[in-house]
């Protein structure tokens, strides 16, 4: 049977061989872009695409990174299900000690009250006997004649006839006690025995406990400043966004009307996990202090999600474990755009053609995201564009001057 270190080596061994069949992850639509872009100009489309490698390469990258975080987490949570098993073990261990201890207790006592009875019975055997050496000396009639009371001769010979069955009861007793007292002391140094053996086992419990707890520590201690390296560049890019999106002023003259019911729930199922603007998890410091810049929709992963409204994708991308991870964007030719984020899948393509409701993606939990769920937001659709993020080389953040969708949904 493998050991313990030996099966965790194994888990490892899967997780990085299942870890390096990664999907190829492209930029999306970046080959087309180039040639729509520079047409003519070979040069700027040769640079382009070259640009689109590196695109190509990052995203790679942030697959790789979000792989590994989920080996790491794998490792992790094999080696709590082992504590688990572990501890569970040691419990049984002392549960079992304890109780071999309280009989080893008990035997203990019972040797000890049968020593005692043997040596009064012993006594008592000792006193009967004396009075048959006694009467067989004296014979009956000098004890009648010594006996000044004695008034029934015949019951003193039934009492000696008597105490003849008490003597044999009382051998017979002492036989008895002498047997179970032999085979206590028999179950008491097996008890001995098996008490020492759950002592080592509880020690080597103990110790595989530790080792486990040792493990895992390491772990942690080596993806620690990983972590905190990752959370400070979310931060940054959080910063980025708002940053950029506060630098778009909204013109409101070139949008339809606010009216409840002009857009579509993107959801079939409505449940509003956190508002638009400065929210209490936005105050809480998720966003860097920065208000949330859309709606988010609570739901399990692979749920459908509906466009808004009709119009057109002109954004589709995956920002891997950053910001909104796979996101789908739709022109609706009416000044407003709308996205959604943290998809598992996207169901369209740049330059499809949609109506109101027809699916776009499913749900998931991609990007900067702390469970399933959708982010909607809405931008202006001449503020919306993809730059490259400063702080993630290939990383192309879609932004835009939002607007609050409750404006517009039902």
């Amino acid at each position: 049977m493998l050991n313990k270190k030996t099966k965790l080596i194994f888990f490892i061994f899967i997780a990085i061989f299942s870890f390096l069949n990664l999907e190829k992850v492209f930029a999306v639509d970046c080959e087309d872009k180039c040639k729509t872009l520079y047409p003519t100009d070979q040069t700027l489309q040769k640079k382009c695409s070259d640009d689109c490698d590196k695109i190509e390469k990052y995203e790679k990258i942030i697959e790789v990174k979000t792989k590994q975080l989920e080996v790491v987490n794998s490792q992790i949570g094999y080696i709590n299900k082992e504590q688990a098993q572990n501890q569970q073990t040691l419990l049984e261990t002392i549960k079992n000690l304890t109780s071999i201890s309280e009989k080893i207790t008990t035997l203990e006592n019972s040797i000890e009250e049968k020593e005692k009875d043997i040596i009064y019975q012993k006594k008592m055997l000792s006193g009967l006997m004396q009075s048959y050496y006694d009467y067989d000396q004296q014979g009956i009639l000098d004890i009648v004649l010594l006996d000044n009371t004695f008034t029934n001769p015949f019951g003193q010979v039934d009492y000696i006839r008597q105490s003849g069955v008490r003597v044999s009861d009382l051998l017979a007793t002492i036989k008895k006690n002498q047997q179970e007292l032999v085979d206590d002391q028999k179950e008491l140094q097996g008890s001995y025995e098996q008490s020492e053996k759950l002592k080592k086992e509880l020690q080597d419990d103990k110790y595989e406990l530790q080792l486990s707890e040792n493990q895992k520590q390491k772990i942690l201690v080596e993806t620690q400043a990983e972590k905190a390296k990752y959370e400070k560049l979310l931060s940054d890019i959080e910063d980025e966004i708002y940053s950029l999106e506060s630098s778009k002023a909204v013109d409101y003259s070139n949008l339809p009307p606010a009216k409840g019911g002009y857009f579509n729930y993107p959801v079939s199922s409505v449940r509003i996990t956190q508002g638009y603007g400065m929210t209490s998890y936005a105050k809480r410091g998720a966003y860097g202090g920065k208000p949330h810049n859309g709606v988010d929709f609570g739901l399990s992963t692979g749920n459908n999600i509906f466009t808004a409204k009709g119009g057109k994708v002109v954004g589709i991308g995956n920002n891997g474990k950053y910001a909104y991870g796979k996101w789908v964007a739709v022109d609706h030719n009416d000044g407003l755009l709308t996205l959604y984020g943290h998809l598992s899948s996207q169901l369209v393509s740049k330059g499809s053609t949609l109506k109101i409701g027809d699916k776009i993606g499913k749900s998931g939990n991609t990007g900067n995201s702390t469970g399933p769920h959708l982010h909607f937001s809405v931008f202006t659709s001449k503020s919306f564009e993809t730059v490259q993020s400063k702080y993630v080389k290939g990383l192309m953040i879609p932004v835009g001057a939002s607007i609050n969708p409750m404006k517009y949904l039902k």
